[in-house]
């Protein structure tokens, strides 16, 4: 028993020891982020407040300014080459956009071998590489660590046959960490500086190690008592009934939390998650007294975290807009306009029996997908593609009928809890350039960010925006608010929007202001890149590029790479690169 209690307790020791060094490398990013007094006040609860001036016109899903322009400012998409005619860019913008560096003006590296810097660029993303789907390199190494220490401590000099005691004791010293890492205003999310949603694939691997463990706990138990004889004497006691109960509920809480049961049936994934975490609790003290000190703390952190989210959630209404161009329904909440920083979301609860019987008890996180204090409020997009949403955009196309009669969009009730997520401490205003790589609703992101850095008129000289899309008449519905970001800004921004589908018929040629351009195919993030850092320098840009992806996980990747092999010399001259993932499925 002593040498179960010391494993147990210098494995938990270890555990917050990793924690902690994680911890220490964030502070010096935490330190640069809170020295800025307005980061004090954002990211943290909505919250409405007088709104500044508007600095771009109210959406209106029914207007696209199409200005009567030259015929050379128009695209033609129903040729099938690949150039675009614009209008020509002033004269100040013509030999930034050559995409030529002064091969004098980088740093040359000496021929003895690569640099500090050089090599730190190299590990820096090897990091990042997925290995597999979902999992970067650093994320295996960190789930080979946790399963070694689980590991090591529940089979040194113990056979679980023979000593089963030592598995679910392992379990036991796991419940706080589970229930930690399952909390949306998560304290180790907080400590490292990262969102809930980029610690979740270690709650998986805790919550899965705990469903082994308690079932090699359980059969070694049986095995035990079957060689002795006492099987239904033990079976009969209240302690093992106990533990039988909170055995089946890891069971459902495993099972249910297979990607099969949460695509097919998300209310039985969330109603099988709330039961039985809490009924496991307490079996868990009724089985062994010694799992209460763990089951206290996890208490703790359950019940501060609803609370906190108590506190996050705001019940208002929203107007509901169909986009049907890009499949989205935009979602406006005029009372809520500001607490958030660029690239949060927020987690929406649409009250309405339109959503079906269960949609209303539905909560699906969504990116606030415009900058904060503005006359609008807060904005989402809401990508539809599943049950749910496609029951959202149903009824945003059912129009409302007001003071002025018939209104596009329709009013409705919602719950909307948050801020969460984000770019942690990462104070995107502090980089001389950015660059925002999104896929379809991933636009959102750039929506949010590019605005709050024009507003923060601060280091960031270039902006460039990387669109992919299926259609190219997905552009219609966004091309003012586009339109607006590059026209009304002193900070230079570009947008390039690559198109994959065949062109509709029902699309035919479109006005694209300068600093817009539409290409097929798919964008070669690789030149696009080098193109940010080239302009960035050009500027007088060495603070560094900041790269923001949000979309799909392929897309990540994509940039991971390019990144990865990006030119060490352009990294240099820059100031590096800073990469950024807002991946979808989370």
């Amino acid at each position: 028993m002593g040498l179960d209690d010391n494993l147990v307790y210098h494995a938990d020791i270890l555990i917050f020891g990793i924690i902690l060094i994680f911890t220490l490398a964030s502070l010096p990013r935490a330190y640069a982020r809170l020295s800025r007094r307005s980061e004090w006040s954002q990211g943290h609860f909505l919250r409405s407040i007088t709104p500044l001036p508007a600095t771009k016109p109210r959406f209106n899903p029914k207007h696209t300014p199409l200005a009567p322009v030259e015929p050379e400012s128009f695209v033609d998409l129903d040729h099938g080459n690949s150039s675009t005619a614009c209008a020509p860019l002033p004269s100040e913008y013509k030999n930034s956009l050559t995409h030529v560096v002064n091969e004098k003006a980088l740093p040359k590296h000496p021929n003895q071998g690569p640099t500090v810097s050089s090599i730190w660029h190299q590990v820096a993303f090897v990091l990042r590489y997925r290995v597999h789907e979902n999992y970067s390199v650093n994320q295996v190494l960190l789930i080979l660590a946790y399963i070694i220490i689980i590991f090591y401590v529940s089979f040194y000099q113990s056979d679980p046959f023979t000593d089963p005691h030592r598995a679910g004791f392992v379990i036991a010293s796991q419940i706080p960490f589970v229930y930690a890492l399952a909390t949306k205003n998560n304290i180790i999310g907080m400590m490292v500086g990262v969102g809930y949603e980029k610690l979740n694939f270690l709650h998986r691997l805790v919550g899965k190690l705990m469903v082994i463990g308690a079932n090699v706990h359980f059969i070694g138990y049986v095995y035990k008592w079957s060689l002795a004889g006492d099987i239904y004497s033990k079976l009969a006691e209240d302690y093992v009934r106990w533990g039988i109960v909170a055995l089946v509920c890891l069971d459902i809480l495993g099972f249910c939390s297979t990607e099969y049961v949460r695509s097919k049936s998300y209310n039985l994934f969330i109603t099988s998650h709330v039961v039985s975490l809490i009924i496991f609790l307490f079996a868990a003290c009724y089985h062994e007294p010694t799992c209460v000190p763990y089951v206290i703390t996890a208490c703790v952190f359950y019940i501060l975290d609803h609370v906190v989210r108590a506190i996050k959630t705001r019940i208002t209404t929203a107007k509901l807009q169909s986009l049907p161009e890009l499949g989205i329904t935009r979602v406006e909440v005029p009372s809520i306009n500001a607490g958030w920083r660029a690239g949060q979301h927020v987690r929406l609860r649409v009250l309405s029996s339109s959503m079906g019987w269960w949609g209303w008890s539905e909560v699906h996180p969504f990116t606030i997908a415009n900058v904060a204090e503005t006359s609008e409020g807060m904005v989402l997009m809401c990508k539809k593609t599943g049950h749910w949403t496609s029951s959202l955009f149903g009824m945003a196309q059912t129009a409302s009928y007001g003071e002025s009669g018939k209104e596009f969009g329709r009013d409705v009730k919602v719950m909307v809890e948050g801020p969460y997520g984000g770019v942690g401490h990462t104070v995107m205003s502090s980089y001389s350039g950015a660059m925002f790589a999104v896929g379809g609703s991933g636009i959102s992101f750039a929506l949010s960010a590019v605005p709050d850095l024009i507003q923060a008129a601060t280091g960031v000289k270039v902006i460039d925006i990387i669109w992919s899309v299926q259609d190219p008449s997905s552009l219609t519905p966004l091309l003012p608010l586009l339109t607006n970001l590059v026209q009304n800004s002193s900070t230079r921004v570009n947008v390039h929007v690559y198109y994959t589908r065949a062109i509709s018929t029902s699309f035919h040629r479109m006005y694209l202001p300068q600093g817009i351009t539409i290409l097929p195919g798919r964008p070669k993030l690789g030149k696009l890149l080098d193109q940010a850092m080239t302009n960035a320098i050009s500027a007088g840009g060495s603070d560094g590029v900041f790269v923001g992806v949000c979309g799909p996980i392929s897309l990540a990747n994509s940039m991971a790479r390019v990144v990865r092999y990006s030119d060490v010399r352009l990294c240099t001259a820059v100031g590096g690169v800073k990469l950024h993932e807002e991946t979808f499925g989370w």
